[in-house]
């Protein structure tokens, strides 16, 4: 009977071995499964991330050459008059052709004397033509305030093939100068020895749109004495008025007083003369005895 129970108690040991084998190789097994699924969803998510990139980055390159062949195209349709001017407008003078020729210290001198008379700075900028903007004078003004100009800053723009030009005049400048009929004026200035003649007199051009700055701004200095002048005179008529009613008034207002007493001090006088006669009345009566 040991020996049965001894036998099977072997064969219990070995049930149970075998058992706890199979299930430590079934364990064993889903563990490697589960590997498996979590490289296999690693793999899957890097090549997703790697196919973003990859389309990210080609839709950056697609964009880079389609923004630079329309940057060609517009490019060949409006060519950048301005991008070298940022450089030039630094000085006062721009001639790239020469146009000025021997003449330039006589405009440089222009320029000075109308900087030490007017306070106005004169630039001057000579271009072929005008190709690439369809509004010359916009374009001038631009121009002229991307150098952040000073107060009182003129730019004459030539354009020497097209025989035109432009008077550009900085925000900051005065009313006098902004003002269009000044400006106005001094395009027509600056035009005149360009149209007369058979040669444009590109230095006289210049010369006489200074002299007209310097005639527009006596007349404005001229302006100043006249209009304090008429000013005073006026600011003198509207006080002397105030002064003229004032002392009418007060005049109106003493009289109204004075006559108010002398009427009060005619009722008073007449009152007591009614009351002294009444009184003198009383006295002269006679005194009736009575008899006996």
């Amino acid at each position: 009977m040991f020996a049965i129970r001894k036998h099977l108690a072997r064969q219990n040991a070995k049930v149970v071995v075998m058992s706890a084998g199979i299930l430590q190789f079934s364990t064993t097994s889903a563990v490697v499964t589960d590997d498996e699924l979590v490289c296999s969803r690693q793999k899957r998510k890097l090549l997703w991330r790697h196919f973003i990139i990859g389309f990210m980055f080609w839709m950056l390159t697609v964009a880079t050459v389609f923004s630079g062949f329309v940057a060609v195209a517009v490019g060949a349709e409006t060519p950048d008059v301005s991008s070298s001017l940022a450089v030039d407008m630094r000085s006062d003078i721009t001639d790239p052709q020469n146009l000025l020729g021997a003449q330039i210290p006589r405009v440089t001198d222009a320029i000075s004397s109308v900087k030490e008379q007017t306070g106005v700075t004169v630039r001057l900028l000579y271009l072929t033509n005008f190709t690439g903007t369809n509004d010359p004078d916009k374009w001038a003004g631009d121009t002229l305030q991307s150098t952040n100009p000073p107060a009182n800053t003129v730019l004459l723009a030539v354009a020497s093939n097209d025989g035109r030009l432009v008077v550009a005049v900085s925000h900051n400048s005065d009313g006098w100068l902004k003002d269009k009929d000044h400006v106005a004026q001094l395009s027509q200035a600056a035009l005149d020895p360009i149209q007369k003649g058979d040669n444009p007199d590109w230095p006289g051009s210049a010369c006489a749109m200074m002299d007209k700055i310097k005639t527009l701004h006596e007349q404005e200095v001229s302006k100043t004495p006249k209009i304090i002048l008429a000013s005073s005179i006026v600011f003198g008529i509207i006080v002397l008025a105030v002064i003229v009613v004032l002392v009418m008034r007060r005049r109106k207002a003493v009289r109204s007083a004075g006559g108010k007493k002398g009427s009060e001090t005619n009722n008073a006088i007449a009152t007591a003369t009614n009351e002294a006669d009444g009184v003198k009345g009383k006295a002269k009566r006679p005194k009736h005895r009575r008899k006996h």
